[in-house]
């Protein structure tokens, strides 16, 4: 009986530090003694200043082989479903997808609207669902499914503005800029939208329980944050301090290019707008020099923060072309630059199946999917990236670039901290045959990956010995990717 006893205790001991949905201990909650004066609300800090001591970064454990897909759940299916998404899940798990970023699911305000269906980024009620997509307990099932299969799930939050019928209008206009006629104003032309007013506290406190809500009774494993650079940094480090006191786990993207205040320790990731800039012309063979200076740029972050690699994104799709435009047949060699190069690879929805339109923003436009052209490329990858510390995306930043005479030519290396482990990438960025390519790279005791020809890939990781690779000739955008 005692056995019994003993062994029921250690049992509740054991759930005690672990939630049902596989969260980690709850860290312990502290109040600073630098607090700004009114910016305590319930015991729960809504302004911290970078320099305070009481900060103290940390990642969670899988945001290092994590591979980001965004999900646009109304335009995925015909339904535009939780329920109807959920059925795809089998397959962006064979794709190698083991993170999903759902854009914003919640109501959108009908007033002001834009088109017919109105902007994901205009909420109505940060706590509810949207009902087009189904109701709380579909998502409920949704995000339990995915966790089930191995996903981690993050929702898109929009802290900067509300859509002009969310409750807070009436019941706190004193939460919004106002201009000098005493009217709420719009955030830039975002007309179907209203600004928050981040020097009001309460507000600040309110938005903290909405964010709280997500991670500690629905069980979500962190938020992009939209517009992220418009919220002050203080408020970032509050609302986080008080999240990752809830679960360590959870994992924060910012939507902005890099920015110290940001993430020197609110946000484990940020987007890399440098590289995705640099990597545009690479399809006209301009060569890869500029896109090598901005991967080193972006190789290193503040607090040891890391760049979200991206070559699509809703906005981009929406109004900047879609990537069969944008990339051609770079498309494939700058997949494989991405899961790679230091930090986190992101795909859009639809870039598996080379979706060649651009998808309507305020209007329903479901994708018409076809054969998932780059399903097993993107698989490959994700193993790769699985399977290699060298290119783990928070805890290896490092790379080195190797110089060639070829400048259609582009290689690098990274490895480990320890050094057990190093990855190669060797690649022609351009449409032009590379005959008799020359630089001075040791692949002794390594193996190829991954060897992607215009024709397919193989990713049978053979043994490659120098006398195989020296003065070879590449087709265009031809690459290999070896391990060590």
């Amino acid at each position: 009986m005692k056995k019994s006893i003993a062994l029921i205790l250690c049992l509740l001991l054991v759930l005690s530090l672990v939630s049902c949905n596989g969260q980690s201990k709850k860290n312990e909650y502290k109040m600073s003694e630098n607090s700004k004066e009114g910016s305590v609300i319930n015991s729960v800090m809504t302004d911290i200043a970078a320099d305070d001591e009481i900060l103290q970064k940390t990642t969670a454990s899988w945001c290092d082989t994590a591979v980001l897909y965004e999900v646009n759940i109304r335009q995925y299916t015909e339904e535009g479903t939780f329920n109807a998404f959920s059925e795809h899940l089998q397959r962006l798990k064979d794709t190698g997808i083991n993170t999903l970023w759902l854009m914003p699911i919640h109501p959108i305000s009908k007033e002001g609207r834009k088109g017919t269906l109105g902007s994901y980024y205009a909420v109505k009620n940060y706590m509810e669902v949207n009902p087009e997509f189904g109701t709380m307990d579909d998502f409920k099932a949704l995000l339990k499914k995915a966790h089930d299969m191995g996903f981690h799930v993050i929702l898109d939050w929009v802290a900067n503005h509300t859509g002009w019928d969310n409750p807070w209008i009436e019941e706190h206009p004193d939460w919004y800029v106002h201009n000098k006629n005493g009217e709420i104003e719009s955030p830039f032309d975002w007309t179907d939208t209203a600004q928050l007013d981040y020097t009001n506290y309460e507000m600040r406190y309110e938005m903290i329980k909405c964010m709280q809500y997500w991670i500690e009774e629905i069980g979500v494993d962190g938020f992009r944050c939209d517009h992220a650079i418009g919220v002050p940094g203080p408020f970032w480090n509050a609302a986080v301090y008080k999240l990752k006191s809830i679960n360590s786990e959870i994992m924060l993207l910012a939507e902005t290019s890099p920015a110290p205040a940001l993430t020197m320790y609110a946000f484990d990731s940020c987007y890399n707008d440098n590289f995705y800039q640099q990597s545009l012309p690479i399809k006209n063979n301009i060569t890869p020099q500029s896109m090598q200076e901005a991967m080193k740029k972006n190789s290193k972050l503040e607090g040891n923060s890391f760049a979200m690699n991206y070559l699509d994104n809703h906005d981009k799709n929406s109004y900047n072309d879609t990537i069969v435009t944008n990339y051609g047949d770079s498309y494939a060699p700058m997949l494989g630059v991405i899961f790679t190069m230091p930090g986190m690879p992101m795909i859009y929805t639809s870039n598996e199946d080379f979706y060649d339109h651009s998808l309507e923003f305020f209007e329903k436009d479901t994708v018409k999917w076809g054969e998932h052209k780059y399903q097993d490329l993107l698989s490959a990858l994700s193993k790769i990236k699985a399977n290699n510390k060298a290119i783990y995306n928070a805890t290896s930043s490092e790379i080195e670039f190797v110089d060639v005479e070829n400048p259609e030519m582009l290689i690098y290396t990274r490895q480990d901290e320890n050094g057990d482990n190093t990855v190669y990438f060797v690649g022609n960025l351009s449409t032009n045959k590379v005959e008799n390519a020359k630089y001075s790279l040791d692949l002794s005791g390594t193996k190829c990956a991954l060897h992607y020809t215009k024709d397919g890939f193989t990713a049978d990781e053979k043994p490659y010995s120098e006398s195989d690779f020296n003065l070879k000739n590449f087709e265009p955008w031809e690459y290999l990717i070896f391990v060590k």
